[in-house]
């Protein structure tokens, strides 16, 4: 057996035997080896792997092995032989020369067979071969992420698609290698080395996730690993660090470097801070992300502090810190003195460029940090979306003359804001809104709020009108008002995306109708809103409802799960009536208490309307499992209409969950 045939099966390059041989005799196969050896492509990959060799063996103690400067080699040599054999090779020397024709000739069941049982980079080889033949991995790699995530289960229900397990499996595994200790019991990392493993996954990295494993983090910025470096600055587009109190204990210089040549040098393009970052810190980040000073001027007008001890934005004359409390950058963090420092990343420009951050996602723990975000955000002209949520957040930051408000008058760029809040435990912290003149608005075009505990709408109805490009609005656990849906419907007329969660709308019927007729929704979101709490006849407001519905022509997206439909689900399927149907195409009713003759009652409705377009229509958590013959019925003649997504409800087992949820 010829060495490429042992490395199938073994997955680590074996040497071969030394045969006897007649002097005689001319094996083919090493003539066109020899001859594909000569090739430009493979000489150069035979350098590759000389100069690892020599490195490796000019190092006491090094973990690089030279596994993928040969991998190169051999698959150079071999993509020669296979073009050349078709023309060169003798009907008498047939048989595979080369590891992908080999792969290619394996029959279908064989191949299925295989695949479970090869390590990750083989089954990365073999995907092209297993494709040709109708053959796909995605399933392999749905099981590696499994054993290797175990809370994949609590996450079934927002499972990936098909094509994104290899990427986050492969990872996942480049964290767990790199940063902590990954199990070996898989064969999917059989005779593979951590330099092996980590070679090959760094490519697929696209969200890196620093924790406070500082010693670990400090490696990327060992000349052993990089080239590891250099592959995550092309590839990762985003950072997450998790605790950077911790990362900075020890190593602070190296770990800054890191990020640096990732945010600077590299392609991240968002940055997500947890556990309470300190002010420090975030001076740091911000520092090289201010963009051209005087390339906009950004006014504002000076702010009071409060006698309720709240922090707000001091004036104009005070964004420039004091020498004394300003985070200057020590010269040695200082981003070129760091590149020119670790000689292998020195370039002869005479400054580093500036990263550029479209969004920031942090927690607020003090005031002070909001101070710092603040006196930042004006100048930070790429940045487009903000996302700030903590218990620390109330109502009085976001109300009044403070930070948040103040940022969005001044930041030009801030397309998107989301807050996650917790509303002051005294109503009477509640301060009155300030009035912006008559030449301000917001750019904002995504707002998101979630209050942790009882709120009103009032606070944010200011907003919503100084936002005329407002796209889509999402809120949960909000207490409405009347004058919500009419502030939506005169300000902000290119709404397309409206989500409203745990609201209770059993008192706004007419409002919702009124701000249907003149809406241009696309997607509309109505989740654990009691719709029908109230009403005496659900008829009354639910044959309206439809009616509004299907006047919007451009509506795409209709959900109303855990409202309670249960019976009334029947009149949904009047979206799909008349001489001018609905053109949905998703309906999610999950949830809802939809038993299995309301659903026969809504699919032979559905099959008489027979919907303009195909629907996505979910059924999951409706205890359909009381009459399975007659769910059976209506999931036929659902089929020919619609991609159902339904599940193994068991009323048995699930009831109690099901009833404290509606």
């Amino acid at each position: 057996m010829v060495f490429e045939d042992k490395m199938i099966m073994n997955g680590e390059p074996e040497e071969e035997e030394e045969e006897e041989e007649e002097e005689d005799m001319v094996d083919p196969l090493e003539t066109l080896r020899e001859k594909c050896e000569q090739t430009e492509h493979c000489v150069h990959a035979r350098e590759q792997l000389e100069a690892c060799e020599s490195r490796v063996g000019s190092r006491s103690e090094t973990t690089e092995d030279c596994t993928e400067e040969l991998f190169d080699f051999l698959h150079a040599r071999d993509h020669c032989c296979k073009e050349r054999s078709s023309k060169e090779a003798s009907t008498e020397y047939s048989r595979p020369v080369c590891t992908d024709k080999m792969k290619a000739d394996l029959p279908v069941s064989l191949l299925k067979d295989l695949l479970p049982h090869l390590n990750i980079y083989y089954l990365d080889r073999i995907e092209t071969a297993a494709s040709t033949k109708g053959i796909s991995t995605s399933v392999i790699w749905a099981t590696i992420w499994r054993d290797l995530d175990q809370t994949w289960r609590w996450r079934a229900k927002s499972a990936l698609p098909n094509q994104d397990w290899k990427q986050r499996s492969l990872e996942r595994l480049f964290h767990m290698v790199m940063f902590t200790q990954v199990r070996r019991g898989g064969s999917y990392l059989s005779n593979l080395s951590d330099s092996s493993i980590l070679s090959m996954t760094v490519k697929h990295v696209r969200v890196l996730s620093l924790h406070t494993s500082t010693k670990n983090i400090c490696r990327l910025a060992s000349g052993d690993l990089r080239p590891i470096l250099s592959t995550l600055e092309k590839g990762v587009t985003s950072l997450r660090l998790l605790d950077a109190k911790a990362l900075f204990k020890h190593g602070r210089k190296y770990v800054l470097f890191i990020l640096h040549r990732l945010l600077d040098h590299g392609s991240v393009r968002e940055v997500v801070l947890r556990r309470n970052p300190d002010s420090s810190f975030l001076s740091w980040l911000m520092s090289r992300r201010r963009g051209p000073q005087g390339g906009l001027s950004v006014s504002t007008a000076p702010e009071t502090s409060h006698a309720d001890g709240h922090c707000s934005v001091v004036d104009n004359g005070e964004l420039e810190e004091p020498a004394a409390k300003r985070l200057a950058l020590d010269v040695e963090e200082n981003p070129e003195v760091l590149c020119s420092e670790f000689s292998s990343f020195s370039s002869s420009a005479e400054h580093c460029p500036e990263g550029q951050i479209h969004s920031l996602d942090f927690e607020v723990s003090k005031c002070e940090i909001l101070t710092t975000v603040s006196h930042i955000l004006p100048t930070w002209l790429c940045l487009r979306t903000l996302h700030l949520h903590s218990d620390y957040i109330s109502i009085s930051h976001i109300c009044g003359h403070t930070h948040l408000i103040s940022v969005l008058r001044a930041c030009p760029t801030l397309l998107s804001l989301s807050l996650e809040i917790c509303p002051p435990a005294d109503r009477n912290t509640w301060r009155q809104q300030p009035h912006f003149t008559e030449n301000k608005v917001l750019c904002l075009e995504k707002l998101s709020v979630k209050s942790t505990g009882p709120m009103t709408v009032k606070c944010f109805l200011p907003a919503l009108t100084w936002a005329p490009k407002l796209n889509s609005l999402h809120m949960t656990g909000i207490h409405l008002s009347r004058q919500f849906f009419h502030t939506l419907a005169g300000s902000n007329p290119l709404l397309k995306v409206l989500k409203l969660e745990d609201i209770n709308l059993a008192d706004y019927h007419q409002e919702i109708l009124h701000f249907l007729e003149y809406s241009v929704l696309e997607e509309l979101s109505l989740k654990d809103c009691r719709l029908l709490d109230k009403c005496t006849v659900k008829k009354d407001f639910l044959v309206p409802f439809v009616e509004a519905l299907k006047g919007i022509s451009s509506l795409q997206s209709l959900m109303l799960a855990q409202n309670r439909l249960a019976t009334s689900a029947i009149e949904i399927a009047n979206l799909f009536s008349g001489c001018h149907p609905s053109k949905i195409t998703k309906l999610d009713l999950s949830s809802n208490f939809i038993l299995p003759a309301e659903l026969l009652e809504f699919a032979q409705l559905l099959e008489t309307f027979r919907p303009v377009q195909r629907l996505t229509l979910d059924l999951r958590f409706n205890p359909l499992d009381r009459d399975p013959e007659v769910k059976g019925q209506a999931l036929r003649k659902l089929i020919s209409y619609c991609n159902i997504l339904t599940d193994d409800w068991d009323s048995r087992s699930t009831m109690a969950d099901h009833v404290s949820v509606m």
